[in-house]
C-alpha cells in the first residue's frame, strides 16, 4: 500500500510522498493547485489507494467506465479504494479541497465495514449538491482538519479522524434513508470474495497481470470450497463464482481495450490468458462480439 501511495504522489502531488505523522494509516489533506502536477494523470481512469472526500466548487466531470457524474456549483464527493474514476474540468476558478486516507487510518481500532456506509457503497462516485451554508460549513472543518495535522497536539489522530467522521454523518444525514445495514458487522463470505476480487483486479497491467481467475484460486484465498462460496454467492446475489469473475474479466478487458494502447495480446496477457484465442473466444461467448469490434466501434 505504502508503494501504491507514493506512486499517487509522484503522478498527481507537486510535493513528495510524506509518512512521518505515525498515524494507524496514511491521512492527507490536499487542494485543486497541489494536484495539478500533471491534468492527463487526473482524467486517466484509475483507482487511488485510498478513501477521499472532496469539496469542491465550479464546474467539472468524473467519469467512471461508462458512467459520468457532472460536478457544477458547490458539491461534495466521495471515492473509496475500489472507485475506478478519471476526473477533469475546464473552469479556471475551481476550487477543491481533498482529504485522504487509508482504509487503517479510518477504521482506527474499530471494527467499521466501510463498504456498507452510503457514501462509499457500489465502488461508485458518491456526489452531493451542496447549498452555500453547507459549503461554507463544511469547509471550515477542512480546514480545522488541516490546521490539526500540522499541529503538534498528541491525540490529534484521534481528533482528525472524528472530524472526518463529521462530515460523513454530516452528508449521510442529508440522505436520510432508514435502511442503512449494521456498521460494525463484520464481512460476511461474499463481502470477503468480493474484496478479494476488486483486490486481485487493482492496477491490472502488463507488469502485475491477473493472478488467478478461477473460482478454485479464490475459494482457497477465502479458505472455503467452491460448492460453499457457489451457495453463499447464489444465495445473496443469485449468481455463481464463475459468472462473478467472468463478469469482472469482461468489465476489466473493456477498460484496457478503451482506455489504453494494449494489444488484444497484452490485454489477453494482463487478464491471465495464456493464448490470445483463448480470450477472444471467451470475450466473443459473452459478449456476442470481439474485443476489436469493441474497441473500434
Amino acid at each position: 500500500m505504502h508503494r501504491e501511495i507514493e506512486i499517487f504522489y509522484d503522478e498527481y502531488v507537486h510535493r513528495s510522498y510524506s509518512d512521518d505523522q505515525f498515524f494507524l494509516g496514511h491521512f492527507d489533506v490536499f487542494h485543486w493547485k497541489d494536484l495539478k502536477k500533471d491534468l492527463s494523470a487526473c482524467e486517466r481512469l484509475q483507482r487511488k489507494p485510498f478513501y477521499k472526500i472532496a469539496l469542491l466548487n465550479g464546474t467539472a466531470k468524473y467519469h467512471s467506465n461508462n458512467v459520468e457524474v457532472p460536478i457544477a456549483g458547490y458539491t461534495i464527493v466521495f471515492t473509496e479504494p475500489m472507485t475506478r474514476s478519471g476526473f477533469s474540468t475546464d473552469d479556471e476558478n475551481f476550487v477543491g479541497d481533498y482529504c485522504v486516507c487509508s482504509e487503517s487510518f479510518l477504521k482506527g481500532t474499530a471494527k467499521l465495514n466501510l463498504r456498507n456506509w452510503p457514501v462509499f457503497k457500489d465502488r461508485g462516485i458518491y456526489a452531493q449538491p451542496l447549498s452555500k451554508e453547507q459549503y461554507l460549513f463544511l469547509s471550515q472543518i477542512m480546514l480545522e482538519i488541516e490546521q490539526e495535522k500540522d499541529s503538534d497536539y498528541f491525540f490529534k489522530e484521534q481528533l482528525i479522524r472524528n472530524r472526518v467522521f463529521d462530515i460523513i454523518h454530516y452528508i449521510q444525514k442529508i440522505i436520510k434513508s432508514n435502511n442503512f445495514p449494521s456498521l460494525y458487522m463484520e464481512d460476511t463470505l461474499d463481502e470477503r470474495f468480493l474484496k478479494l476480487v476488486e483486490n486481485a483486479f487493482f492496477d491490472i497491467s502488463l507488469q502485475k497481470p491477473l493472478a488467478g481467475k478461477t473460482p478454485g484460486y479464490f475459494a482457497g484465498l477465502l479458505n472455503t470450497t467452491v460448492d460453499h462460496l457457489n451457495q453463499t454467492l447464489k444465495k445473496t446475489m443469485g449468481k455463481t463464482t464463475s459468472d462473478i469473475l467472468h463478469e469482472r474479466i469482461i468489465e476489466e478487458a473493456n477498460i484496457l481495450l478503451k482506455h489504453t494502447n494494449y494489444s488484444i495480446k497484452e490485454i489477453a496477457w494482463c487478464l491471465n490468458f495464456q493464448e490470445t484465442p483463448h480470450f477472444v473466444n471467451f470475450y466473443k461467448k459473452l459478449t456476442k462480439t470481439t474485443p476489436l469490434v469493441y474497441r473500434t466501434t
